[in-house]
């Protein structure tokens, strides 16, 4: 790849030139879809420390690797699952902080600081939990579905809104950035995507491990009333639920971050976990 034809027609042409000369087929099972638009690579370098050891999930071609590992002053962890795509990764890349891996990056601990991915669409809720419970990674910038993004930024009361905006609310400030259309990307998409940045601001720990428990049986019943939903899942009488949450008629999709941390707080409290 040569950094001086970095230009959209011919991003599409060397990734399409580079698929036919190995007869590589993209999987729709593992979501394969590479960076043709240049805005991306560009929006992703603009966005990461530099000096932060940093893992990028899905490599695939290594449209986003080359600069990624000649940008980075520390270890830079590929991982790739494909073994067709890493033997092409292992022509391309070659800097001695680079550490190419053909596995699955779920199946290993992420003891880096940093997390870049053109994110498979089939495992993004899987890397968004995984990330939050990785407390070593204080930084991470993404491109996901837009209707993923969607519901990262949603409000209490939505029909986006749901336990996993809940969930990276609660340990990271989230950044939305540029959207793409379909057409960034070989083979393209359905739909949009769009670029974030999440930055830690709170470590994974047992309060918000409960209030994963909290959301995933709580947003079960999403539209019944708060009240109600407590005392059934955990037994607590409607005058110690008013306490922390007065409006009783509150249904359990217009809880805010702030209500479901207190009402962690409550199970926690009254041994109810």
């Amino acid at each position: 790849m040569d950094k001086q034809l970095l230009n959209k027609r011919e991003l599409y042409k060397w990734t399409t030139s580079v698929l036919r000369e190995y007869s590589i087929k993209p999987l729709k099972k593992l979501s394969q879809s590479f960076v043709v638009d240049p805005r991306v690579i560009d929006d992703f370098l603009n966005r990461i420390e530099p000096g932060l050891t940093t893992i990028e999930i899905g490599a695939g071609l290594g449209t986003l690797s080359y600069f990624l590992v000649d940008y980075c002053k520390n270890k830079v962890l590929l991982y790739e699952i494909d073994y067709r795509l890493v033997k092409l990764l292992r022509e391309i890349i070659d800097k001695p902080n680079a550490i190419i891996i053909n596995s699955d990056a779920l199946l290993h601990e992420w003891l880096v600081e940093q997390l870049v991915s053109n994110t498979p669409y089939s495992i993004t809720t899987d890397i968004l939990v995984k990330l939050a419970r990785s407390n070593c990674i204080r930084k991470a910038v993404l491109v996901l579905q837009k209707d993923v993004v969607n519901r990262l930024v949603s409000k209490p009361g939505t029909r986006n809104y749901g336990r996993i905006t809940v969930l990276i609310n609660s340990v990271f400030k989230i950044k939305p950035g540029r959207v793409y259309p379909p057409s960034s990307f070989y083979p393209p998409p359905e739909v949009s995507s769009q670029i974030i940045v999440l930055e830690r601001v709170r470590d994974y720990d047992s309060e918000i491990a409960l209030l994963e428990e909290v959301t995933r049986r709580l947003f079960s019943k999403r539209r019944r009333r708060v009240v109600k939903v407590l005392n059934e899942e955990f037994g607590l009488d409607e005058k110690t639920i008013t306490s922390i949450i007065p409006d009783r008629d509150l249904r359990v999709y217009e809880l805010n971050t702030g209500d479901f941390l207190r009402i962690v707080d409550l199970v926690k409290n009254y041994g109810l976990d």
